[in-house]
């Protein structure tokens, strides 16, 4: 494994493609990245090659121009074309050229070939996409846009323009394979609609980038190569044939629409589902074997552990068949069983869980999750049941998918967007603020608590307001052109599929931020203000604006109360209800601009860092710019009365209020969940929590002690990996204040 000790931070200004303020606030500014690259010419075993093959560029100069090449010319063409063409038509000549001229490979090391569009945090396409974005927003919306920049800045919300969380329907896209989506483009055509005209360049610029890359193949040689050049030939002529095909497809789908055109897919399909068929043909005509099965898949994991995307790229797992019976199969242990022993941080793995699931696959998968093997659980059930609350026929709802961190949709519902975290913490300290400077006041805690969720909902509203009103231009910022392709419904109608171009979907999610801190922060101050009458609010507002000076036997005191979200306190649990169906009624269900919906979503990727810095201090103990609560899950060391009373507290809340997602983060000690009876007590874990209508749940599994070790010698822990939100990450990426707060986290829970 690469070392990666020595971080390099890469500033905002690198990131500049996905725009600073956008960059900044998806909590992307601090991100590592690896040491300078090794030579070319020492990448001479597989391990290395795939190690680096993301990382740096491996392509053959001969064959092509390098990113930078390739960035300077797509920018000057799309300012030369904007004038002259609609925007989509613009874009797909950028795409165009980029398959036709940038540099490639089919390496013999490799299963799968290489490109030298490797730096995702510096894709060509984005400085074209970035340079429209700008212009629309100065067309359009430029006061809007100064409001929603000043609301990020202070920490009030995190918004931005979301590109990043739009699927294809695989089991729709597979059997037609590139040829056959050409096909279905031309059978639907309308002439003089710019839509086809640009879909049809981008196709026919894919069936020309494949025949570079056959050819290449063909003059490396060597077997891999050569079978890499086989797959390619059929995958232009056809719709996949063998499960190697399948990955290959996958693979190119994946770089076509995020590297080439910086638009993310984040979902690589129900994987298990998705192969098992082929890989049965293949095994009954002698076409493959488990051996050389296990060699192709981990060389297909081992490109996003290259890409190594800091939030992961998502993989689903399992289901249910329309018959009851469980999707699981055979292969199924074997993808597991790859995974593990690549053991890599990212594609990371959402297994669906039913009373169907295996027993085979379900202890695989919880003894891989206390070993730090990047797994979430996902309740088959209740997300069926939520699926069917928003109005879907409960066969689509079978059949869901999860995407991004670990949202959830319908296969033909897979372009639903977010980008929108509202800071419930911060409210807390605005409303004390304007107490302090004699502005508000409240006579009792009702009234405090009634400001309170009206100023959260006008902060959601404002948030959907943003939404409903740059979400109009989506496609005339970054048209989603290989999505549009693989999209059925957005080819019968000429929509753009990451716009509006599902039939059932075009949802937009609006997460909420530091949930349980929000609930310990209100009856912190309840009880200081208005039980104890310690202080009046004014005063209250005051000591919050010094950071606890002079009174640090109160903030220890706030800090320890049992009155928190996550012991089941009957209180914390009835207000934190509160506070969710009052957002609820500002967000579900209300009409997007995309002829979809808005849904409320319970995660909040890394706001609870990001924001955390952005907020004063809170009247539960809390200090200015520390991180608060993640996900729907406690304030870090408030959940004091063990997993138990943590799944009850969740249980107070309607997982339907979330129909975005509802996760819950659980750290264990290892020697609880050790041997037979901790793969039991895992599981019956998972059962309570889906029974109380919890969707999601995912595991980190330390001792301080391990930790603090990993902190002194990282060396001896180049694979520990810990879970951050919905995704994991490698322990020694970590900044140290936030090696830190895991520590202090397990030190919390071996009380």
């Amino acid at each position: 494994m690469m070392a990666r000790r020595d971080l390099v931070v890469l500033t905002v200004a690198a990131l500049a493609a996905l725009g600073a303020h956008e960059a900044h606030a998806r909590g992307e500014s601090w991100m590592p990245k690896p040491p300078p690259p090794p030579p070319v010419a020492t990448l001479t075993n597989e391990a290395r090659y795939l190690e680096w093959k993301w990382r740096m560029d491996v392509t053959d100069p001969a064959t092509g121009v390098d990113k930078a090449k390739a960035k300077a010319k797509i920018l000057a063409l799309s300012r030369e074309l904007e004038p002259k063409e609609p925007w989509n038509v613009v874009k797909a000549t950028c795409f165009a050229w980029l398959c036709d001229n940038v540099a490639i490979d089919v390496s013999p090391l490799d299963w799968f070939p290489a490109f030298s569009l490797w730096n995702r945090y510096d894709r060509p396409m984005n400085a074209v996409t970035g340079r429209r974005n700008g212009e629309i927003d100065k067309k359009y919306y430029p006061e809007m846009r100064a409001r929603m920049n000043k609301g990020n800045a202070i920490g009030r919300y995190t918004v931005w323009k979301d590109f990043d969380h739009i699927i294809p329907e695989w089991d729709k896209v597979l059997p037609l394979g590139f040829p056959g989506m050409k096909s279905r483009l031309r059978a639907n055509w309308k002439d003089g609609v710019p839509y086809y005209r640009a879909e049809l360049m981008a196709s026919e610029a894919i069936d020309r980038l494949l025949n570079r890359l056959i050819a290449q193949g063909r003059a490396r040689g060597g077997a891999r190569a050569i079978r890499q050049a086989e797959s390619l030939t059929r995958l232009r002529d056809g719709a996949p044939q063998t499960a190697y095909d399948v990955m290959q497809f996958i693979y190119l789908y994946f770089v076509l629409s995020e590297h080439f055109e910086a638009v993310q897919a984040r979902s690589l399909s129900i994987i298990d589902q998705t192969l098992w068929p082929y890989y049965q043909a293949d095994v009954a005509a002698g076409r493959t074997t488990e051996a050389e099965f296990r060699e192709q898949f981990a060389h297909f994991l081992w490109q996003w552990g290259s890409i190594d995307n800091y939030w992961g790229q998502p993989v689903t797992m399992g289901g249910t068949k329309a018959d009851g019976t469980t999707e699981y199969n055979p292969l199924s242990l074997v993808i597991l069983d790859v995974m593990d022993q690549c053991a890599l941080p990212t594609p990371k793995f959402h297994l669906k869980i039913a009373p169907n699931t295996p027993d085979f696959v379900l202890n695989k998968a919880l003894d891989m999750a206390r070993r730090h093997r990047p797994l979430s659980f996902i309740g088959e059930q209740p997300v069926r049941a939520v699926l069917e609350h928003l109005g879907y026929a409960a066969d689509d709802a079978r059949r869901f998918v999860t995407k991004g961190c670990y949202e959830f949709c319908t296969p033909e519902s897979g372009n639903g967007l977010g980008g929108g975290h509202v800071n419930l913490v911060k409210v807390v300290e605005l409303i004390l603020a304007d107490a302090k400077d004699g502005t508000f006041a409240a006579n009792d805690f009702a009234s405090f608590k009634a400001e309170y969720l009206r100023r959260a909902a006008a902060t959601a509203e404002e948030v959907r307001e943003f939404f409903f009103t740059f979400e109009k231009h989506l496609d005339d910022v970054n048209p989603a052109l290989v999505a549009s392709l693989a999209g059925e419904f957005s080819v019968q109608t000429g929509r753009d599929a990451l716009a509006n171009g599902t039939r059932t979907g075009n949802r937009t999610g609006v997460c909420l931020s530091g949930f349980g801190t929000a609930v310990d922060a209100l009856l912190a101050v309840k009880e200081i203000v208005y039980e104890r009458k310690e202080m009046s609010l004014a005063e209250l507002g005051a000591l919050m604006a010094a950071n606890w000076k002079g009174r640090e036997e109160l903030r220890l005191r706030m800090l320890r109360s049992k009155r928190k979200w996550g012991v089941n306190d009957p209180e914390a649990n009835a207000l934190g209800s509160e506070i969710a169906k009052r957002l609820s009624s500002v967000l579900n269900g209300r009409p997007n601009s995309r002829g979809g919906r808005f849904g409320m979503s319970g995660h909040n990727a890394r706001q609870f860092i990001v924001q955390g810095a952005k907020t004063g201090a809170t009247p539960d103990g809390r200090r200015k710019g520390e991180e608060f609560s993640k996900n729907l899950s406690p304030t870090m060391g408030a959940d004091t009365e063990g997993v138990t009373a943590l799944i009850q507290t969740l249980g107070a809340l309607d997982s339907k209020d979330f129909p975005g997602d509802f996760p819950l983060d659980v750290m264990l000690l290892p020697y609880t969940v050790s041997g037979d009876k901790g793969l039991e007590m895992m599981k019956a874990l998972l059962s309570q929590y889906y029974a109380n209508g919890g969707l999601m749940m995912q595991f980190n599994v330390f001792d301080a002690e391990e930790l603090k070790d990993a902190q002194a010698h990282p060396e001896k822990y180049e694979n520990l990996q810990v879970r951050v939100c919905g995704w994991n990450v490698r322990w020694n990426d970590l900044p140290k204040v936030e090696q830190d707060a895991y520590i202090r986290r397990a030190e919390e829970i071996a009380r």
